[in-house]
């Protein structure tokens, strides 16, 4: 297959971005005539397919838009996309700020157009505005952003002749609202294979008890670490054992979190890391990862921990129940308590700690698999059914 792709971001800021890159090299490497766009400012964005540089200025939350960027990015390199390639089968873009210049591409080179859907931002800004305690003006941000993202949706609809979700969770919870892309999707989740999930980690975490608990992610609402700390805050007035936690990821609260801790006199030794380069190696180092997220589509930290082999509990929203599935691996969103419980249960009972190791470890077979040859079949059953050869696009 040709397959035609967009990465027009000038920096790798998210595991979407690295993962669709490394998406885009498998394809290549599977024998697929695999053709992107990207920002020139990007440093060797691509180690397989072939890489198009172009300009693409833009700044964060600025304007011009990053996604009106894009489109006209798009409009000035689309005959050198058509120059390289005979033909193309598809043009193939991640989340809703490639859209639109997806779809200019896809229009241009006469292809359909596959949309990876990243993030489920109607049902984590619904997530916000049930969460109690917010200022007025954050709701009414919530509530612009809720508008916004149920018009995204309608949009990723029109435009798009494939939308392929991380789990069942969010394929069923977008087709509520826009049922017509029901025999337009997909579902494809995560994957721990090479290049991202090196054999170097493979099951290299060999806790036998739990004295380090670690949190990878940002410490924005969504993460859910507020809820973190408040669990943390929990087990030291239940005077348990003496803990250590590490709290790893960007933002600009790390003050404010460590004040709270310090207010409420709590002896463990805690440590806020900022951004780190390598999560797996945090990973190996720790007895327990801890996912809070008040919503998450299906966080790649969940995937980076099965693969290390440390135990992983979770909120149960968006794709982390299809991730983890057993109860002992879950617990409710937004709970403190709940989180503060699990802790202390695999604290003070070794035989529940190493029930969670087993029931990891047996969750991690189920996402070793080839994800580039999933997405590429995912692309065969659309082009047969679009040919009207095939029965439709399995759910």
């Amino acid at each position: 297959m040709n397959i035609a792709g967009i990465f027009l971001n000038n920096e790798l800021r998210t595991g979407g971005h690295t993962r669709y890159l490394q998406l885009m090299d498998g394809m290549a490497r599977r024998g697929n005539e695999v053709t992107v766009l990207v920002n020139r400012a990007l440093d060797r964005p691509l180690a397989t397919a072939r890489a198009i540089p172009c300009e693409a200025r833009y700044r964060r939350r600025s304007l011009p838009p990053a996604s009106w960027v894009f489109w006209n990015a798009v409009g000035r390199n689309a005959d050198r996309v058509r120059a390289a390639m005979d033909r193309v089968d598809a043009v193939l873009v991640y989340g809703e700020t490639h859209l639109a210049a997806g779809h200019r591409l896809a229009r241009a080179l006469e292809a359909p157009l596959v949309y990876g859907h990243r993030s489920n931002t109607v049902r984590e800004y619904l997530t916000y505005l049930s969460e109690p305690g917010h200022r007025p003006r954050e709701i009414v941000a919530f509530r612009v952003g809720l508008a916004k993202s149920r018009v995204e949706e309608r949009r990723i609809a029109r435009l798009s002749d494939l939308v392929v979700f991380q789990s069942p969770f969010d394929r069923d919870d977008f087709l509520g609202r826009v049922p017509a892309v029901a025999s337009r999707s997909a579902v494809i989740p995560g994957s721990i294979r090479e290049p991202r999930f090196l054999p170097v980690y493979g099951s290299a975490n060999r806790s036998e008890t739990l004295r380090k608990v670690v949190f990878i992610g940002t410490l924005g609402i969504r993460k859910g670490v507020d809820y973190l700390v408040e669990a943390i805050i929990l087990l030291a007035q239940r005077g348990l054992p003496p803990l250590s936690f590490e709290i790893c990821g960007p933002g600009d609260r790390t003050r404010e979190l460590e004040g709270r801790i310090a207010r409420a006199g709590v002896p463990f030794a805690i440590s806020f890391r900022g951004r780190i380069p390598d999560p797996f190696a945090a990973l190996s180092n720790a007895d327990l990862l801890v996912v809070p997220s008040l919503f998450d589509s299906y966080p790649n930290t969940v995937l980076e921990a099965l693969h290390v082999g440390i135990p992983v509990i979770g909120s149960r929203v968006g794709g982390i129940p299809d991730m983890l599935r057993h109860d002992d691996l879950l617990f409710p969103p937004m709970d403190a308590a709940a989180i503060a419980d699990r802790i202390e249960k695999a604290v003070r009972e070794p035989s529940f700690y190493r029930r969670l190791r087993e029931l990891c470890a047996g969750r991690r077979g189920a996402f070793q698999f080839d994800w580039s040859e999933a997405w590429e079949n995912a692309i065969r059953r659309m082009q047969a059914t679009r040919a009207g050869r095939g029965s439709g696009v399995p759910r």
